[in-house]
This record gives structure tokens, C-alpha cells and sequence, in this order.
């Protein structure tokens, strides 16, 4: 449990920064548009690469769904968006 927002995304970054240096794919799931750009910006702010998925950008959507699986990729993905498409895992 966290007493606050911020301790909370804190800590998700944290788990993503983790993941992400090993080579984990990590798709990061919002229930909205403003918390996935909240999360980008603290994502950008942790220099990592990522993908946002939230509707804005959805022509290129499918494309980004589709690598999602590729070592170190990291997407941050608004409900629903994306759907429809397959995710390969590397191995």
C-alpha cells in the first residue's frame, strides 16, 4: 500500500528502471490518457525509451503492439487501446 500518489509511481518506476536494465518487456496498463502521458513524463524524466498507447497516435498503434514483445521495450498502454493485435516475445 501506498499513503500517496507520488509514492506510487515512485515505486513503479523504480520496478520499471529494474526490469527494464535486465531486458524485460514491460507493458505498463492506465485507466486513462492523462495517467499514461503522467506516466511517460516520469518515464522520460527516468530517460527511458518507451511507447504510448492512448488513442492519440492510433494509426500507429498496431505497429507498436506488435514489437511490444522485443527485449527492453517498454509501452504504457490507456485501456483497450492496442487491441486486436499480437505481441511476439523474443526469446
Amino acid at each position: 500500500m501506498f499513503f500517496d500518489q507520488n509514492s506510487k509511481w515512485k515505486s513503479v518506476i523504480n520496478t520499471v528502471q529494474f526490469y527494464h536494465s535486465v531486458g524485460q518487456p514491460i507493458l505498463i496498463g492506465t485507466s486513462s490518457i492523462q495517467t499514461s502521458e503522467l506516466v511517460s513524463k516520469l518515464l522520460r524524466e527516468s530517460t527511458i525509451n518507451h511507447y504510448v498507447l492512448n488513442a492519440k497516435f492510433f494509426e500507429q498503434e498496431a505497429n507498436i503492439v506488435s514489437n511490444g514483445g522485443q527485449l527492453s521495450s517498454v509501452i504504457v498502454a490507456t485501456n483497450m487501446a492496442g487491441r486486436g493485435t499480437d505481441i511476439k516475445l523474443e526469446k
